[in-house]
């Protein structure tokens, strides 16, 4: 158990941002590879 609750809460938060973000990344390259309507 972590002496200090807000640092795992911040740790866990970042881990998922960082995956959020990487996924709407991922997201935005796809869809301006030049076939943008593609997913309807």
């Amino acid at each position: 158990m972590p002496k200090n609750m807000a640092e795992a809460s911040m740790a866990a938060f970042g881990a998922t941002a960082g995956v959020a973000i990487a996924l709407a990344i991922v997201c935005f390259a796809l869809r301006g590879k030049g076939h943008p309507e593609t997913f309807d």
